[in-house]
C-alpha cells in the first residue's frame, strides 16, 4: 500500500509535509520525499488535505455499544472492537472488574478466543484485570463481595491453561495483606498498576519502588491529595518514572485539576484512558455494570447518590477535550499513541509512525475529524464508506 502526499506526525511527534509512506506485510517500510513506484496492483491513497496520526490505544476499556468484556463473550468483543475503530483507537485492553473466578475465566476464555480471529477494528493488546486486588474501601462500583488479597497463586490458578501472554496488566491496592510478595513474584510478567486504594504515601512510595509503576484512573478510587498526607496520589504524581492514567472527560478530574496534573507528569508520563462501560456510544437509560445497575443522563455515569461508575467516553473524545483546555495536540497525541504503548512494553511495535513498526494509523481533516483509520495496515474505518452506509 502506498499513501501519497501525506502530511504526518513522525516518531519524533514533530509534523512532516507531503510524504509518501510505504506499508507491507502491516508494516510501514518507508517514509520518504519521493513519490515511488510500486506496482499497478498495489492500494493507493491520495491523502491530500489530510493529518496522518498514530493510532491511539486504550488500555483500560470495559466496554461499549451495550457490550462488557466481562460478558464473556466473543461477539461481545467484537462489537467493542469495531466501535473503537471508529473512535481512532487501533489497539485495546479488555478490561474485567470483580468477579467470581470463574466469571473472570469466561472473560478469559472469550479473549483467547477472540484474538485467535480476524479482528474487525481494533486489535486486542492484551486483558487487564481490574480487580479482584482491590480495596473494599475504594472499591466503587466494583462489587466488595468478590475482592481478595493479593496473591501470585491466585493468579496462577486463573490463568492455568491459557498463554501467558494473554493478561498485561493486573491492578493492585498495595496497602492489602500479601501484596508486598504478590507485586515481587507477578512484576516480571504483568504490568502492575495502583488502583481503588487507600493507601497513604509511604505505601505507595515502597509498592513503587517494588515494581507498582502505573496509576490506574489517577485521583479517582484514591484518597484525595493533601498537603499533610500526599497519598497514592502524590506518590505516583512525584515519581518520575510511574506513568498514571487520565479519564479526560471533563467529569472525572476537574479541567484545572487536569492541567496541574498534566503539568507534573510531563508528556511522556501522563496516559489517556476511557475506562468506558457498556453505555459508551448508547442513549441515556439504565445499564448493569457488574451485576450493578448504572443509571446514566447527558453521558455521567452513577451508581447511587450521583458517584461515577466508569465513563461514557471514548479517546478522540478526550483529546478532542485536551486540545479545548489548550494542551499542545503532539502532547495530546503522546497520551493516546506512544505513552500507553510504553507502558505495554509495545513501543518497539505501534505507537508512533515509524519505518519498522505496525501501520496502525489515523487520517485526521483540518477539523481534526476521523476520516480513515488503519490497522497492521489494513483499512477498518474510512468515514466515507460509513456515510455511505447511512
Amino acid at each position: 500500500m502506498r499513501l501519497n502526499h501525506v502530511d504526518l506526525i513522525d516518531g519524533e511527534f514533530t509534523l512532516q509535509k507531503d510524504r509518501t509512506v510505504i506499508v507491507e506485510n502491516g508494516r510501514i517500510t518507508s517514509i520518504s520525499n519521493d513519490i515511488l513506484s510500486i506496482p499497478a496492483e498495489e492500494e493507493t491513497w491520495d491523502l491530500s488535505d489530510l493529518l496522518l496520526v498514530p493510532g491511539f490505544i486504550d488500555i483500560h476499556i470495559h466496554g461499549a455499544l451495550g457490550q462488557d468484556v466481562s460478558d464473556g463473550n466473543v461477539n461481545a468483543l467484537k462489537t467493542i472492537s469495531s466501535y473503537l475503530a471508529e473512535k481512532g483507537v487501533t489497539g485495546f485492553c479488555p478490561t474485567t472488574m470483580m468477579l467470581p473466578q470463574e466469571a473472570i475465566r469466561n472473560a478469559l476464555k472469550s479473549a483467547e478466543a477472540f484474538r485467535q480471529e480476524n479482528f474487525p477494528g481494533a486489535i486486542m493488546l492484551g486483558l487487564r484485570l481490574e480487580g479482584p486486588f482491590l480495596s473494599k474501601e475504594k472499591c466503587g462500583v466494583q462489587n466488595p463481595e468478590y475482592a481478595k488479597d493479593p496473591s501470585s497463586k491466585y493468579i496462577e490458578e486463573l490463568l492455568s491453561g491459557f498463554p501467558e501472554d494473554l493478561v498485561r496488566i493486573i491492578d493492585i491496592a498495595p496497602e492489602l495483606p500479601g501484596a508486598e510478595e504478590a507485586i515481587m513474584h507477578l512484576k516480571e510478567k504483568y504490568v502492575l498498576s495502583m488502583a481503588h486504594t487507600a493507601a497513604g504515601y509511604d505505601c505507595a512510595k515502597k509498592a513503587i519502588g517494588h515494581g507498582v509503576r502505573h496509576g490506574t484512573h489517577l485521583f479517582n478510587a484514591m484518597n484525595p491529595l493533601s498537603h499533610h498526607e500526599p497519598g497514592a496520589v502524590g506518590a505516583l504524581l512525584e515519581d518520575q518514572e510511574a506513568t498514571c492514567e487520565l479519564i479526560c472527560d471533563g467529569l472525572h478530574i476537574h479541567p484545572a485539576v487536569l492541567k496541574l496534573a498534566w503539568k507534573l507528569l510531563g508528556e511522556d508520563r501522563a496516559v489517556v484512558v476511557s475506562d468506558a462501560m457498556r453505555a459508551s456510544g448508547m442513549p441515556d437509560g439504565e445499564y448493569d455494570l457488574g451485576g450493578t445497575i448504572v443509571k446514566v443522563s447527558q453521558g455521567r455515569t452513577d451508581f447511587g447518590n450521583g458517584k461515577l461508575a466508569g465513563s461514557t467516553t471514548d479517546l478522540y473524545s478526550e483529546f478532542l477535550f485536551l486540545l479545548s483546555l489548550g494542551i499542545p495536540v503532539t502532547s495530546a497525541l503522546r497520551s493516546v499513541s506512544i505513552n500507553p504503548a510504553r507502558v505495554l512494553g509495545i513501543e518497539e511495535l505501534t505507537g508512533s509512525l515509524e519505518v519498522g513498526k505496525y501501520a496502525d494509523m489515523v487520517a485526521l481533516d483540518k477539523h481534526n475529524r476521523i476520516q480513515k483509520v488503519w490497522v497492521r495496515g489494513r483499512l477498518v474505518f474510512d468515514l466515507t464508506k460509513k456515510e455511505g452506509e447511512r
